[in-house]
């Protein structure tokens, strides 16, 4: 005899949650939303492959809860929200099918997260490319979207332009004896921010007219 639910309850201890009986038992407790997007009704068959699509199912509602939760307070990258997802308790399958949901509704999107990583960073302080893009890759972000959002993000300013305002702003927090010892410093400075070392010279070297 195939077990059919016998009827679906309001929750008492929250009205937006329906309780799921089976054969006159309690079987599960969903929420009302999940109970309409899976079209669940009285009298419908219920089985052991039933009973794991809604475990599924309500595993990952719950997952997208505290996603949404998370991304209402700052933007998130997909791997590293699937990491945030799974820290909370989340089993990496369940964690992966939530973010490729919430990519496809428009709450997560790498590129956009990838801009934004840059202008924050710039804002601060200029960088070259290969430091912005170790710091995405640190983020968790694909290589392809990190190249995408860099070319977008730098297409009106030259590698060089941005080495030059970093070496006008920072000759002057630099304390050094010497002329050798400053340049030295400044490369050094440079190079950490991602600056190759052709374009660190310029810089240093306009960055010293500036201040002559």
């Amino acid at each position: 005899m195939t077990d059919l639910i016998t009827s679906i309850e309001p929750c008492e201890e929250d009205p937006n949650f329906r309780e799921i009986f089976v054969q006159g038992k309690l079987a599960m407790t969903l929420s009302l939303a999940m109970v309409e997007q899976l079209e669940l009704t009285v009298e419908q068959p219920w089985d052991d492959e039933k009973a794991n699509e809604l475990e599924v199912c309500t595993a990952i509602e719950h997952a997208r809860h505290i996603a949404i939760d998370l991304i209402s307070r700052r933007t998130w990258g997909c791997n590293e929200m699937i990491a945030r997802l799974v820290k909370r308790g989340a089993k990496k399958d369940i964690a992966e099918q939530t973010v490729d949901q919430l990519v496809e509704d428009g709450w997560l999107d790498d590129h956009s997260f990838a801009c934004a990583l840059i202008r924050q960073w710039l804002r601060k302080e200029p960088a070259g490319r290969r430091w912005l893009l170790h710091k995405l890759y640190e983020k968790e972000i694909p290589s392809a979207i990190s190249n995408a959002a860099l070319d977008e993000e730098l297409a009106e300013q030259s590698e060089q332009d941005s080495a030059d305002a970093f070496a006008k702003k920072r000759i002057h927090k630099i304390s050094a004896s010497d002329e050798e010892t400053l340049k030295r410093k400044m490369l050094a400075a440079m190079n950490r921010k991602g600056f190759n070392i052709d374009v660190a010279l310029e810089a240093f070297r306009k960055a010293q007219i500036n201040t002559a």
